[in-house]
């Protein structure tokens, strides 16, 4: 019981982080303040210039993931929802993770990687590919294959349409 409740909370953590991921690829503005500059600049610099962020320290490269989400966690703790607490736990590690996809890891990593758990550098590397729409999960290569199949992220972008909000245009800049 307790294994599907761990995969679960991990399974989620990947789909909402990869919610975050693809809204600050294709909205985020690098102007807002404070998300700009402490998020969406980061990400369109990541996408410049993948490995990049490989070469900072653990706290440099998860700092932002890592604050709102232990936040987010603890309050949910104190409120007894501690499979949402879990989840914010494996979300305040999903920038890591991606960070692995992007380096050449020890073997226990690599082991991981090729089992699924954690995202392979072949899985996330179409990410980085044209047209950029897809693969938004980077915590995991379960998701991706699904959420590509039934066009997830495209639906997702014609809901967000219809309220009139649209991707920023320099979005050619990766």
């Amino acid at each position: 019981m307790y294994g599907v409740y761990v995969c679960g909370a991990y399974l989620l953590a990947d789909l909402l982080t990869g919610i975050f991921h693809w809204w600050e690829d294709r909205y985020g503005n690098p102007a807002w303040p404070i998300l700009g500059a402490l998020v969406v600049a980061p990400n369109i610099q990541h996408h410049k210039s993948p490995s990049a962020f490989t070469k900072g320290n653990y706290f440099y490269r998860n700092w932002t993931t890592m604050v709102p989400t232990l936040t987010l966690g603890a309050l949910c703790y104190l409120t007894g929802e501690y499979f949402l607490a879990l989840t914010c736990v494996f979300m305040s590690q999903s920038n890591e993770l991606h960070c692995w996809s992007h380096m050449r890891c020890s073997y226990p990593i690599r082991l991981l990687q090729r089992t699924g758990l954690i995202q392979t550098p072949k899985m996330h590397a179409i990410h980085h590919k044209r047209p950029y729409d897809q693969n938004y999960c980077v915590m995991t290569s379960f998701l991706n294959p699904p959420l590509t199949a039934i066009n997830y992220w495209g639906a997702l972008e014609s809901l967000v349409g219809l309220f009139g909000v649209h991707p920023r245009e320099e979005r050619k800049i990766y």
